[in-house]
């Protein structure tokens, strides 16, 4: 029988805290018999998304969708994570307030991947999160790693470490080696059940999502009123007594914006827009856009 496998991939700098924890986590999950790999996107080509919509423009045509960069490693890393591994956990270093730029190049140009192989929304494996933080400014970290790992895994298990910045200084911080441990047993385990059992067994807090199980939230409008950002998921606020609590929208947490209706719904909307486009306002755009192109004095190095 053929060895289940973590992807582990790292966005951090090489033997930093978040390849320590990742490690840490992988062997906890190699003691139960999984195997693994480890990605370091920071020793791989990684570019940013051009935003050229190459590939949004293929899928409205009817044609293959591809990404126009060829010269990196990021199709590479893309295939690796959602199409190989059996289970994949993720860690990344939190810069200032949000996730690096590896993890965000990376995640920005998933979409080609995800329109070629749209089973991966069936999220038939499971995946965890690490997010590491040299101080308190992290909270949108595990809400932005969300975005990406929410398309095609099951969350497991998700830790924020903070207060770790030097290479090694996390081995100093109680519980956190611990923690890493427990994650990946945690994978480890959920790895070998029905993806229907896969339940989110990490932290949560009165006003977590109860799909990505953060509690970084969008209030809409009245404040009664609250969206999880990354999932879509609505609640409505509700006071008894001195306790509040959010109620959350049956229909959102069966559909979630990642979900497979949700996605589709999404591609739907791209296609239609393109369509629009080409068939009715490609030449207006053109004509007005001649001015942009001829005013504004670039400068280089």
């Amino acid at each position: 029988m053929k060895r289940k496998k973590i992807i582990g991939l790292v966005c951090g700098r090489v033997d930093g805290n978040g390849e320590i924890l990742l490690k840490e986590a992988l062997m906890a999950a190699d003691e139960l018999g999984i195997g693994s790999e480890i990605i370091h996107a920071m020793e791989l080509r990684v570019k940013p998304c051009r935003g050229c919509e190459s590939c949004t423009a293929a899928m409205s045509k009817g044609l293959e969708p591809k990404c126009v960069i060829k010269d990196d490693d990021v199709k590479w890393i893309l295939e690796k994570v959602l199409l190989e591994g059996d289970a994949l956990i993720l860690s990344a270093p939190v810069y200032h307030l949000r996730p690096n730029g590896y993890f965000m190049c990376i995640s920005e140009r998933m979409l080609p991947i995800m329109l070629r192989n749209q089973n991966i929304l069936n999220k038939t494996r499971v995946g965890g999160l690490i997010s590491v933080g040299g101080g308190d400014w992290t909270a949108p970290a595990l809400a932005m790693l969300n975005i990406f790992l929410q398309h095609s895994f099951v969350l497991v298990d998700q830790i924020q470490i903070q207060f770790a910045t030097q290479p090694g200084s996390v081995l100093k911080i109680p519980g956190a080696i611990d923690r890493a441990k427990l994650l990946g047993i945690r994978i480890a385990e959920a790895m070998t059940q029905p993806i229907e059992k896969a339940r989110y067994l990490g932290e949560d807090t009165p006003a977590s999502c109860p799909v990505c199980h953060c509690n970084v939230l969008h209030i809409p409008g009245k404040l009664s009123e609250v969206i999880c950002p990354v999932c879509e998921v609505r609640g409505t606020v509700v006071s008894k007594g001195d306790e509040s609590g959010i109620i959350w929208n049956s229909e959102d947490i069966k559909y979630p914006r990642f979900s497979e209706k949700g996605v589709k719904k999404h591609v739907g909307g791209i296609r239609g827009l393109h369509q629009k486009f080409w068939q009715n306002d490609r030449e207006d755009c053109i004509n007005l856009m001649k001015k942009y192109k001829e005013y504004g004095n670039i400068i280089r190095p």
